[in-house]
C-alpha cells in the first residue's frame, strides 16, 4: 500500500483489491501463523496489484525467497506442515557475529569461520585472518539492481566488489589461497530478462547483450580485475538452493583447499597415497 501511494503515475496497477485480507494481516502479531491468516496471505499475493508490486520487488528490502514462502503459505499455515528439505534450504538467517563449524569430509577436517557481511559486522573479522588457508567470499550476483539493506542506498554489487577489493589486497590474508561464489545465478537470471546490468554504475560500461553468458563473462572478469596480478583466484557461478550445482563446487573447492595445504607443507597428493 505504501509503495502504490509513493507512485505519482499508474499507481492504481500496485493497489490491491482484498482490504479485508489486509486488515487481517496488519492486525497480526507477526509472530505466530495460523490457518485464517494463511488464507489471507494466499488471497493477497494472488491479487493482481501485489504481484505488480513484487515485479518491482528491487525497489524495497524483501528476502530472496518470499515468492516461495508466499507460494506455499497455505501449507505452512496448518497445523501439521512440517518443513522439508527445500523448505530449509531457502530460509535464511542472517549471520550476526562470528559462526565457527568444524567438520570432516572423507577424513578431511575442515573448520570454517562464516562471517557476517553487514557493514556493522565487518570489524569483527580481523581476529579471525591470521592462519587462514582459503578465503571463500560470497557476492550476490543478482545484487546488481537492489541496494545495501543497512542504508537503502549504496548499490549492492557495487559494495561487494569494494569489500572483495579490500579483502584480496588484506596483508593478513596474503597467503591464504582465494575462492569467489558469485552466488543467487537463478535469481540473477531471472533480472536480466528485465533489468540491465548497466543499472550498477561499476557495470555501466557494458555494451553486450543481455544474454545470461555475456552478461556473468562480463561480471566475473570485473571481479578478476580487481585481484593483484600476483595472486591467484578460483570463481564459481553458484546456485545455493542447487543441491547439485553447490555439491560439484563444494569438491572442487575441497580439493583446492587440500592441494594449497598439501602444497604449503611441501607435499603433494601423490606422495600422501
Amino acid at each position: 500500500e505504501e509503495f502504490a501511494r509513493e507512485k505519482k503515475d499508474g499507481k492504481e496497477k500496485y493497489e490491491h483489491k482484498c482490504p479485508k485480507e489486509a486488515d487481517i494481516v496488519k492486525d497480526s502479531d507477526r509472530e505466530s501463523l495460523d490457518a485464517e491468516l494463511g488464507e489471507a496471505i494466499a488471497t493477497l499475493w494472488k491479487d493482481p496489484g501485489i504481484q505488480a508490486t513484487f515485479t518491482e520487488k528491487h525497489e524495497f528490502q524483501l528476502i530472496d525467497s518470499a515468492s516461495y514462502y508466499f507460494g506455499k503459505v497455505r501449507q505452512i499455515a496448518d497445523d501439521k506442515w512440517f518443513p522439508d528439505e527445500e523448505d530449509v534450504l531457502r530460509s535464511r538467517a542472517r549471520t550476526t557475529g562470528i559462526v565457527t563449524t568444524e567438520f570432516v569430509v572423507q577424513e578431511h577436517h575442515f573448520k570454517m569461520f562464516d562471517v557476517g557481511g553487514q557493514k556493522s559486522e565487518r570489524k569483527k573479522w580481523v581476529p579471525f585472518f591470521e592462519g587462514v588457508d582459503c578465503v571463500l567470499f560470497v557476492a550476490a550476483i543478482s545484487g546488481y539492481n537492489k541496494t545495501l539493506f543497512e542504508d537503502g542506498k549504496t548499490n549492492r554489487m557495487e559494495d561487494a566488489m569494494d569489500l572483495f577489493e579490500k579483502t584480496v589486497k588484506e596483508k593478513m590474508l596474503e597467503k591464504s589461497s582465494l575462492v569467489l561464489f558469485l552466488n543467487k545465478s537463478d535469481l540473477f537470471q531471472e533480472e536480466i530478462k528485465r533489468f540491465p546490468i548497466t543499472s550498477c554504475p561499476r557495470l555501466a560500461d557494458y555494451t553486450g547483450d543481455h544474454s545470461y553468458k555475456d552478461t556473468t563473462n562480463f561480471i566475473k572478469e570485473k571481479f578478476e580485475k580487481l585481484v593483484p596480478p600476483t595472486r591467484d583466484c578460483t570463481i564459481h557461478i553458484t546456485c545455493a538452493t542447487d543441491r547439485h550445482n553447490i555439491k560439484v563446487v563444494f569438491d572442487s573447492v575441497r580439493e583446492h583447499v587440500l592441494n594449497e595445504s598439501l602444497a604449503a607443507a611441501g607435499l603433494t597428493q601423490t606422495m600422501m597415497q
